[in-house]
């Protein structure tokens, strides 16, 4: 069924203007939305056995990726990007927490005293993705029950708002800077290569698999190693990133070919599993409220970076980016920059996840102690 989904989804691309608009990731999200809510697929989330596929899609399809579309990439592009993207990523990490801030004081009285659990857990979830809300949850000692109402509430959100990132920039592009038009040519033709048939041959394919998985597997060997010698978690994220960036920039790895037509055939199978997630039944019945705080912060977070963003005149691509990177990490960051074809976006989608990442968690920690004492009166 994914698979048949996945196919599908592709061929809606190529062949209807509407589709294209959309793109391969929200046709998929949305399609295995359908298909789970529906009673087709089994859920991805709140089972006690998760289906291989999505073991699969989350474990090995996501780092993979990562690693292959990266090992493609051309890196000469970022020091155009530079400033952009770090202006991006600053005005939406401000977003998440000021939208905190916010939604506590709209919600906090309804969701009860473990309210400032929750809003540290969010701000660091909504900087870096999952991996942090479940860091600073398992810090502060949230509630199992709030636990996965936060938890379920968020994998919705995440899927609302990858639509909504795919979505903006086609809606706002008229007010904003654009690497579409800065590159408008060069867009067309990638465009145009990313649906024609390429020369791989079986020695790339090989080469590629054996570099991607032997960086995969040093970057999870290593990982649990230096968090033990650091005394704190470094997700294994930042250490596949770092080796294929390397290996991209200094061997001959990125001539081989087929690296960036696996790496998004792989992704797709996450997007399926981000839908597969989006159970509206466990929303109504565990987290209307949590999902109202959301709703608020996410909508403060838009505010801010988009409307700052045009002040400072960022590319609207860009902040879409920087927006997913916040509010999914750098699989999701990744995912929205590949399937819209934004070429020169992919290795700072990933960059910026990773940044997100990196300082999530202290900013999650200070936020639900800054919340307590808020709440307590100051």
């Amino acid at each position: 069924m994914i698979t048949s989904l996945i196919a599908v989804s592709f061929w809606l691309d190529r062949r209807f203007r509407l589709f294209s608009f959309l793109g391969t990731a929200i046709l998929v999200i949305s399609g295995g939305a359908l298909l789970v809510n529906f009673g087709v697929i089994p859920p991805s989330v709140g089972v006690d056995t998760i289906h291989p596929i999505y073991v699969f899609a989350n474990d090995y399809a996501v780092p993979l990726a990562i690693v292959l579309l990266l090992l493609s990439s051309d890196l000469s592009r970022l020091r155009s990007l530079g400033r952009s993207a770090v202006v991006a990523i600053l005005l939406g990490m401000i977003g998440t927490m000021v939208g905190a801030g916010v939604a506590i004081g709209l919600t906090a009285s309804w969701i009860g005293p473990e309210a400032w659990k929750l809003g540290g857990q969010f701000a660091a979830s909504y900087i870096g993705g999952g991996v942090n809300y479940a860091a600073v949850g398992n810090a502060l000692d949230t509630s199992e029950t709030l636990f996965a109402t936060g938890a379920a509430a968020d994998n919705i959100m995440t899927n609302v708002w990858m639509v909504m990132t795919a979505i903006l920039p086609a809606l706002l592009i008229r007010w904003y800077p654009s690497i579409r038009r800065q590159t408008a040519k060069r867009a067309e033709e990638q465009g145009i290569e990313f649906w024609n048939r390429k020369g791989v041959s079986i020695q790339d394919l090989v080469l590629l698999a054996a570099v991607t998985f032997t960086v995969v597997a040093i970057a999870e060997s290593v990982t649990p190693v230096i968090n033990r010698w650091a005394g704190f978690e470094i997700p294994s994220v930042i250490w596949y990133t770092t080796l294929a960036l390397l290996l991209a920039a200094f061997t001959p790895v990125n001539r081989l070919r087929g690296g960036g037509e696996v790496g998004n055939f792989l992704l797709h199978f996450f997007f399926a599993t981000m839908g597969a997630g989006t159970i509206l039944s466990t929303l109504v019945n565990k987290g209307p409220v949590v999902f109202l705080f959301l709703s608020v912060m996410v909508g403060v977070h838009a505010l801010i970076l988009f409307g700052m963003g045009r002040i400072f005149k960022v590319e609207i691509e860009m902040l879409a980016v920087a927006s997913q990177a916040c509010v999914g990490g750098p699989s999701t960051a990744l995912a929205l920059a590949s399937s819209k074809r934004w070429t020169p976006l992919i290795t700072p989608a990933v960059l910026l996840g990773v940044l997100g990442y990196a300082v999530g968690n202290y900013v999650g920690i200070f936020m639900a102690h800054w919340i307590q004492w808020m709440l307590m009166g100051g």
